[in-house]
């Protein structure tokens, strides 16, 4: 059977897709997820890869397990390449990872962060029913933007490429541009339904680079090693800088000052620019920012960087230009 919606959610908030999914099917929209949807016997990427491609918007649970998941990655990257409008709906106050960044920066976001969520849940089907009105044969709305495929009230989330697929007899069944060719051999079998996924388990140096994430015990421990190199290579390097023509004296060489030095401005660097401008600015993370520039001078970036590991497990708070 047709359906409008498709909705891409990890198997720890099932609850709440299976809530969404009511909510939108009693306004009349029909809904296709997992497992619910697959018929009996059919391989289960192929049946994700159908669904995405013969859906009219897709509604993305988002959460920190979806956040984490490779399944969900999949299936917006599925989504928006074949042009489908994507509508993310927040439970979690967390920010997208890198990867899932790039596809939900232009979209706008429905969050559903405080209690009942059947408010917002109402507040979805409403802006899915208005989004299915701009994609259906023949359509249009004056507030849709051809340029960004957004609309221009704030509350209504719409995919980028909503616009490719806004008109046209087979604008719900057939995907808009390049990807309406048939999938690549092996497609479908990369895909995996994310319905009966669990939250993916990043490696150790998951997002090494991004200040931005709030990290796993284990993601913490990679961080530490990889910048406790830093703060040894940038130690030596002034070692030996300060070194250089530099006649015993009395008191502390002025090498080992200058080195203690710069770990105490490596670790406030990346404790106050990098890792603190991301996570909120109240006493507890200033303290382990200051306790890291202390312990760094005697124990150099081993000791240094333990309460900057602390700090990447924190919470991220959002940035005002979402949602």
């Amino acid at each position: 059977m047709a359906h409008d919606v498709f909705i891409s959610y990890s198997q720890v908030d099932k609850t709440t897709a299976d809530a969404a999914c009511a909510t939108l099917e009693r306004a009349g929209i029909r809904c296709w997820v997992a497992p619910r949807d697959i018929t009996p016997g059919d391989e289960w990427g192929a049946a994700i890869i159908k669904a995405l491609d013969q859906c009219r918007a897709i509604v993305l649970i988002f959460s920190s397990s979806a956040n984490n998941s490779r399944q969900i990655r999949r299936e917006v990257e599925r989504a928006v390449s074949t042009g489908v409008p994507l509508v993310p709906f927040r439970i979690e106050d967390v920010v997208p990872t890198e990867s899932l960044a790039y596809y939900l920066s232009t979209v706008h976001w429905l969050d559903a962060l405080t209690p009942p969520v059947e408010n917002h849940l109402q507040r979805l089907a409403e802006a899915i029913k208005s989004l299915l009105k701009i994609g259906g044969p023949g359509a249009t709305h004056p507030a849709m933007s051809t340029a960004t495929g957004r609309l221009d009230e704030a509350e209504t989330p719409v995919g980028s490429n909503a616009a490719a697929r806004s008109s046209g007899p087979n604008a719900a069944a057939s995907p808009a541009g390049p990807s309406a060719s048939p999938p690549r051999p092996g497609a479908a079998a990369s895909t995996a339904p994310a319905a009966d996924d669990k939250p993916a388990k990043p490696g150790m140096f998951h997002e090494i680079a991004n200040f931005s994430y709030q990290r796993t015990p284990l993601q913490a421990f990679g961080w530490y090693l990889m910048y406790a190199l830093v703060g040894l290579a940038t130690q030596a390097t002034t070692l030996i800088a300060f070194s250089i023509g530099t006649r015993p004296g009395p008191g502390l060489p002025r090498e080992l000052i200058a080195a203690l030095l710069s770990m105490a401005l490596y670790h406030i660097l990346l404790g106050t620019l990098l890792l603190l401008w991301h996570r909120k600015r109240d006493t507890a993370n200033i303290a382990l920012v200051v306790m890291s520039a202390i312990l760094s001078i005697p124990f150099g970036a081993f000791g240094g960087l333990i309460p900057l590991c602390v700090l990447t497990c924190y919470p991220v708070v959002k940035p005002s230009a979402s949602g």
